[in-house]
């Protein structure tokens, strides 16, 4: 076809159609729809992403707990326990450093107190590892997880067994068992890993449950949302706490260390949230 030839064509089929010039835009109406349909989609995909990142922040969260446990376990391996936690500073066998007095007496010496713990060797991308990608160390800057303060000095081998109140606001109410011995919590950023940054899950601190939630961060958490714990026998996983219906303050309803107790044998009932420096390897004895 000659170009005179599509010129015709085409004038005929703006006089079929209407004015060619008239359409060559879009009415306001028309661009009101398009921008209310993009604005559905992008409502629609950001909730999609924000939940595939904060996924990909609880994996990355339980592979860093997983690498601190077998970091244990391995040391075990080779020394038949476990190292400790906070009154075991002087003895420079705090599982975290912070307490080692190799590294109070000279903290401007090192990167980070882990450079000090006898589990540095086993450990790799120390410090990161210890940062939970969600709370980014928010709470005190060194660590997100904390150790279990009285099983210091545990074999991992151990056949006890520890539980919780399902309901803690209620006294005497029934109890549920862990999977098995708890080790490294990943502890509330308010209760009391601000406060206290001794590496050491004690008296009331209580669990984080940022994971799971709508909010992501440090300070997120909730009903139905979880935390990560590394056990003795070397397992992980998410765990969802019993709490109240706020996270960022302390109610009879909210799960802390105090209430957890380990069971040896029929009828004992130790805590977990205290301990001494002699009491290293105490878990070990039957009673």
């Amino acid at each position: 076809m000659t170009m005179t030839g599509m010129l015709h064509a085409a004038r005929a089929l703006c006089r079929e159609y209407g004015d060619c010039r008239r359409r060559m835009g879009f009415t306001l109406i028309e661009l009101l729809i398009v921008i209310v349909i993009i604005s559905i989609l992008v409502g629609l995909i950001l909730p999609a992403v924000a939940k595939a990142r904060e996924t990909a922040r609880t994996t990355i969260c339980t592979s860093n707990v997983r690498q601190v446990v077998l970091a244990f376990t391995t040391y075990a391996a080779d020394y038949r326990v476990i190292p400790g936690t906070y009154w075991q500073g002087p003895q420079n066998m705090d599982w975290c450093g912070r307490n080692n007095v190799v590294y109070t007496s000279n903290p401007s010496a090192y990167t980070h107190p882990l450079r000090t713990s006898v589990l540095y060797d086993y450990l790799s991308q120390a410090d990161r590892i210890l940062e939970c990608p969600s709370a980014r160390r928010a709470s005190n800057n060194l660590f997100d997880y904390t150790m279990v303060i009285r099983f210091a000095g545990a074999r991992i081998d151990l056949p006890w067994r520890v539980n919780y109140p399902e309901r803690p606001e209620v006294a005497n109410g029934p109890r549920k068992e862990f999977a098995t011995i708890p080790l490294i919590v990943e502890e509330h950023d308010e209760f009391y890993n601000r406060t206290y940054d001794d590496g050491s899950f004690a008296g009331t601190d209580q669990f984080s449950t940022r994971h799971g939630v709508r909010k992501s961060g440090s300070d997120a958490g909730g009903r139905r949302g979880a935390g990560n714990i590394g056990y003795l026998d070397g397992s992980v996983g998410l765990f969802r706490p019993p709490v109240g219906g706020n996270d960022r303050a302390v109610e009879p309803a909210d799960l802390d260390a105090s209430k957890i107790r380990i069971i040896k044998k029929p009828g004992t009932s130790f805590t977990i949230n205290d301990s001494s420096a002699a009491e290293f390897g105490w878990i070990n004895r039957s009673q």
